[in-house]
């Protein structure tokens, strides 16, 4: 990440605290095995800069960047890496994933230090401009013999329900053999735009490969491999404060759910990161008019 990004991320998405949070009389969520996260943002509009910055290293591997210059890149993102269309309706704009996404890149790689397996806008079929199926980010942290594999997923709504209710509504299905084996499918399919060199999990990959007959989720419990599952939600901060924002959700959370086992055999954690934003309507419009203006990066 160049340093300008990186600095500018680091001063504008600031930790609060973890949950659960005694002082607060804050529990964590009900679903999570780890501790969840809490952020402010100091500065909306410099939010709106991180998340227009960002797309570039959202959308290509590092070694893109040398190829070709950051504002060409940026052009070329918005043309075959991230669902954007001049033609479609504000309504339409303002449902683009790619907001969400970037910041989960961004946080993962900033706060908790993954390097980047592949970037998500390798997924995106222009042909159909959708939103590209699959996790919402695909990164992992690589230590002595143990794999991490950080595939995220984040929603950014108005409401925290709205954002809560579409994460849980899947996340059985997110966390199981059959959804990590597709999605490991189409990294394998996308292997010569790894990220990575000499990693476990390539290995894995280019074995599969050469001999499709494997079982995948058996090879990644054999070599140590666990999937670590961050949820990003972004919402509109309540007008009782920042506090009382965070609290209602682990309370919605745990009055309307209930936690499932899931069909995973490899080792798994969960947990939540939670930012509240101040007007995410006029987060998400300043982002595309930047967009329309083609202001310049930093």
């Amino acid at each position: 990440m160049r340093e300008p990004l990186y600095n500018l991320i680091k001063s504008t998405i600031i930790y609060k605290y973890d949950l659960p949070n005694t002082p607060q009389s804050i529990p964590k969520t009900i679903f999570s095995t780890e501790n969840d996260k809490c952020y402010s943002i100091s500065n909306e509009q410099a939010l709106v800069e991180v998340i227009y910055n960002s797309i570039i290293d959202y959308s290509f591997n590092e070694f893109d960047f040398t190829k070709r210059e950051l504002e060409d890149l940026h052009t070329i993102a918005f043309q075959e890496r991230v669902r954007y269309n001049e033609a479609d309706n504000e309504a339409s704009k303002l449902r683009y994933g790619f907001f969400g996404e970037v910041l989960l890149h961004c946080i993962l790689k900033l706060f908790f230090k993954t390097d980047t397996l592949i970037s998500k806008g390798y997924f995106y079929d222009p042909l159909t401009k959708g939103e590209a199926r699959g996790y919402d980010a695909y990164h992992l942290i690589e230590e002595n013999d143990t794999v991490g594999l950080w595939f995220g997923e984040t929603k950014f709504h108005i409401s925290y329900t709205s954002a809560v209710n579409d994460v849980l509504k899947k996340i059985k299905s997110s966390l199981s053999d059959g959804y990590l084996n597709t999605n490991l499918l189409a990294i394998r399919k996308n292997r010569e735009n790894l990220n990575v060199e000499d990693s476990k999990i390539k290995i894995i990959l280019d074995d599969w490969d050469k001999n499709p007959s494997i079982k995948i989720i058996e090879k990644l419990k054999e070599h140590s491999i666990n999937l670590i599952y961050p949820v990003i939600i972004l919402f509109e901060q309540s007008k009782l404060g920042y506090d009382e924002s965070i609290k209602k959700i682990p309370e919605y959370i745990e009055k309307n759910y209930k936690l499932e086992d899931y069909d995973l055999s490899i080792p798994y954690s969960v947990f939540f990161i939670f930012i509240p934003v101040e007007d995410v309507k006029k987060v998400k419009k300043s982002v595309l008019e930047w967009i329309e203006l083609k202001k310049p990066l930093i």
